[in-house]
């Protein structure tokens, strides 16, 4: 009964766990404020939660920040370019819904292929910038080809925080306070999975 409740049991390795990812989207949503920095912030989660997936985490708050800095310059670049990209599939999106035409249906036909592929993409984007070292248009190309590489998998990873986000809002909302952490941590099961095939290790 003792090693139950001892600080090495699986229950209390689990509710650190918790901990951490109510903690890692705490620290997510304070320095995705300003919309800018939400591509570091959100490439600070992967990184971390790589390392939780390979039991190498550190002092969570030092690491954060640490990192955070690292990763803010080359991260908000391309946080930008994906950025400003989903907003013309956005615009253009909007405006084939406002036309009234067969031409219009078939163009939303189109836009709803480019937009899932763009979802693909952006969904490695983070996680590759926090595993390896490209040029902006190099990290595109890189979660471009193992989206469409890994394409059951990218699926997976498409539908866990579709499934945590509907069990948070209409089941247990607890869970949406550590939504971020524990999907990123969920997915970078997945991904580290993939990138040791990549060959890419820490």
């Amino acid at each position: 009964m003792g090693k139950v409740f001892s600080y090495d049991s699986p229950i209390w390795r689990f509710m650190g766990r918790l901990i951490d990812f109510l903690y890692l989207t705490l620290l997510w949503l304070v320095t995705s404020l300003p919309l800018v920095t939400m591509g570091a912030s959100t490439t600070t989660v992967y990184y971390i939660a790589l390392k939780m997936a390979d039991n190498q985490e550190e002092y969570l708050t030092r690491m954060y920040f640490k990192n955070f800095v690292r990763f803010f310059r080359e991260s908000t670049v391309v946080w930008l370019m994906a950025l400003a990209a989903g907003a013309v599939l956005a615009g253009d999106f909007y405006i084939c819904v406002r036309i009234k035409s067969p031409a219009a249906a078939m163009l939303m036909s189109a836009f709803a292929v480019i937009a899932l592929v763009y979802l693909m993409t952006v969904l490695y984007l983070f996680p590759v910038m926090a595993r390896i070292q490209q040029s902006p248009l190099g990290y595109v190309r890189a979660s471009f080809c193992l989206a469409v590489r890994y394409f059951g998998w990218t699926v997976l990873c498409l539908v866990i925080p579709v499934c945590i986000g509907m069990v948070g809002v209409f089941g247990f909302w607890p869970l949406l306070l550590l939504c971020v952490g524990l999907t990123a941590y969920l997915q970078a099961l997945v991904f580290r999975q993939i990138f040791r095939q990549q060959g890419w290790e820490i």
